[in-house]
């Protein structure tokens, strides 16, 4: 799939790349230099642009520094689950290709690894949305089980983000979604810049949202 770019994507979760968000790459270069291998350009252009954007790279689930990033079984793991039971990696290394698929593992065990997601640009992408609906990026958040007209809302008026491991992401200005399947069914995450906005939703995605605050 074609994936949004991080600046447009920024811009539509309302926080605009600044030049203080990206990250030197003299020091991409010195962390590929450690861990003797390359990282791929998907991640790479990442980081250039918002590898300091802490406070959505940061704020639930952990993108790492340069100086945290290891290599596990000739993956480059680059975040973290926020309690650290798992952790994800790319493929790296010229072999990899510019944009490579991205894998998980959970924490004691980095020598099985199981696929989530075809490409690292839709993953990162997928994951700032993530950032977004359940983390706190976004100052006002909420869910609620999926009702009939949900999905279809969601196709017909947002912009598809991607997908990470059967979660689905979607954004349009100044709000964003998640559906993943919960345990108590299929549950719609979302997050907005304004209250206003947030309960807007409610009638929008046909879901009877329950307050995060």
């Amino acid at each position: 799939m074609n994936t949004m770019p991080y600046p447009d994507l920024f811009q539509l979760l309302g926080r605009p790349l600044r030049p203080t968000d990206a990250v030197d790459p003299q020091a991409i270069a010195k962390a590929e230099q450690s861990l003797d291998t390359a990282a791929p350009q998907a991640l790479r252009d990442f980081y250039l642009l918002a590898g300091n954007a802490r406070d959505f790279t940061t704020v639930y689930d952990q993108f790492l520094p340069l100086a945290d990033w290891s290599l596990q079984e000739g993956k480059l793991v680059f975040l973290e689950e926020n309690q650290d039971v798992v952790r994800y990696g790319v493929d790296c290394g010229p072999a990899a290709g510019d944009d490579p698929p991205v894998w998980i593992t959970t924490t004691g065990d980095a020598t099985e690894w199981h696929l989530v997601c075809d490409s690292c640009s839709e993953f990162i992408a997928t994951m700032l949305v993530w950032q977004c609906s359940f983390g706190e990026a976004l100052p006002h958040g909420a869910s609620g089980l999926a009702g009939p007209g949900t999905e279809a809302a969601l196709k017909a008026g947002w912009h598809f983000v991607g997908t990470v491991n059967e979660m689905r992401a979607y954004v349009q200005p100044g709000q964003v979604a998640c559906l993943v399947e919960w345990s108590d069914g299929l549950r719609v995450f979302v997050g907005a810049l304004s209250d206003d906005a947030l309960w807007a939703l409610e009638g929008a995605l046909d879901v009877a949202l329950e307050s995060e605050d």
